[in-house]
C-alpha cells in the first residue's frame, strides 16, 4: 500500500513538472526574416555558414530569389539585433542595419554592390 500511495505522489510530481514546463510553452524559440543584398551562391554559404554558427541560432535559410534569409533561434541566447550585426559584419545590409564597409570590400567582387558573377 505504501508503495503504491509513493508511486502515485511519485507519477503526480512528474506530470505537474510537466504541466508546469508545457503551460509556459516554448517561447524561446523564434524565427526572424531579414532581409539582405546576397547576390549569388558563395553569399547565401557565406551568410548561411556565419549565422549558424553563432551562438542561439538554430537555423538559418536564405532564399537567393528574395535575398530573405530566415533564422530560427533562441531568444535566450540572442536576438534579431545581434543577427543583424552579425552579418552586417561579415559584410552585408541586414533590413536597415548597413553592411560593414570594411568586410564588404573584402568580400569577393561579385559579392559586392553591383558586381557580376
Amino acid at each position: 500500500m505504501k508503495n503504491t500511495i509513493l508511486s502515485i505522489v511519485t507519477v503526480l510530481v512528474v506530470v505537474m513538472s510537466g504541466c508546469a514546463t508545457m503551460k509556459e510553452g516554448n517561447p524561446v524559440k523564434q524565427v526572424v526574416a531579414i532581409q539582405t543584398n546576397a547576390q549569388c551562391g558563395d553569399c547565401k554559404q557565406r551568410i548561411e555558414k556565419e549565422l549558424n554558427f553563432t551562438k542561439g541560432v538554430i537555423f538559418a535559410d536564405l532564399d537567393l530569389d528574395t535575398k530573405i534569409v530566415e533564422v530560427k533561434y533562441n531568444s535566450k541566447r540572442t536576438s534579431p539585433e545581434k543577427l543583424r550585426e552579425v552579418i552586417s559584419a561579415i559584410g552585408y545590409n541586414a533590413d536597415e542595419v548597413k553592411a560593414n564597409d570594411q568586410a564588404q570590400s573584402e568580400l569577393p567582387k561579385c559579392c559586392q554592390p553591383g558586381g557580376h558573377d
